[in-house]
């Protein structure tokens, strides 16, 4: 999944004839707090302007070249959906501009469809179980899970790892599957050593979908 696939067109670049007052209207329009600035003539993003930034400004009516940009920290559009996801959660924003190799703003993408990309990537929603496995540092390998897995008949929807912490040694590897009933497939890990706990979905679709929403809309907040 590359960034290019989720750009938003609703976002149109501010230049440096806009006034701060258009800036604002179109900030609380779109509900965003940031817009970025481009070059009028060749297109380039040349950086950002917020409404914390604009409202301090006393003159609604100046351009937006009267202001002193913020730099803007964008996407490639040929990048993969996890830098974009990565980008947001350093920087904080709901929002990031999309440009090309040559620096062109393309558009933005925002942090909904990032994480609906992610629900899909991880299949939030489907019918299945979760395994969550304990490994040391020194024992860390994903093909002898992944194989122990599948030699007993489940298949693998999606996969996280947890990297060891200050506070944690271990890696941390979350196994969505496709099945309800997980024995034979804890057994199998037990018995390499495997620390293992489940969480299997007993419930409908209807609620897991929930579930999956909800998940989408705090993390949006």
């Amino acid at each position: 999944m590359l960034v290019n696939q989720f750009i938003d067109r609703r976002f149109e670049p501010l230049n440096a004839d806009n006034t701060i007052e258009d800036a604002l209207n179109r900030m609380q329009e779109l509900d965003i707090d940031r817009l970025p600035v481009v070059d009028h003539l060749a297109g380039k993003l040349i950086g950002e302007v917020t409404d914390t930034q604009l409202m301090e400004q006393p003159v609604p009516e100046a351009p937006i070249s009267s202001v002193q940009l913020k730099e803007a920290a964008p996407v490639y559009e040929d990048q993969h959906i996890f830098e974009a996801i990565r980008h947001m959660l350093q920087q904080e924003v709901r929002m990031l501009p999309v440009v090309d190799q040559d620096m062109i703003y393309q558009g933005a993408i925002c942090k909904k469809d990032v994480l609906e990309a992610l629900s899909d990537l991880l299949n939030l929603a489907e019918l299945g179980s979760i395994l969550t496995i304990d490994m040391e540092q020194r024992d860390f390998t994903l093909s002898e899970i992944v194989h122990l897995i599948e030699l007993e008949g489940a298949k693998i929807l999606g996969i996280g790892v947890e990297t060891p912490t200050a506070t944690s040694q271990h890696f941390r590897v979350s196994v969505k599957l496709n099945i309800r009933d997980v024995d034979a497939v804890t057994s199998a890990l037990h018995r390499y050593g495997y620390h293992v706990s489940t969480d299997s979905d007993h419930a409908d679709e209807n609620d897991l979908e929930s579930r999956a929403n909800a998940l989408l809309h705090y993390l949006d907040i």
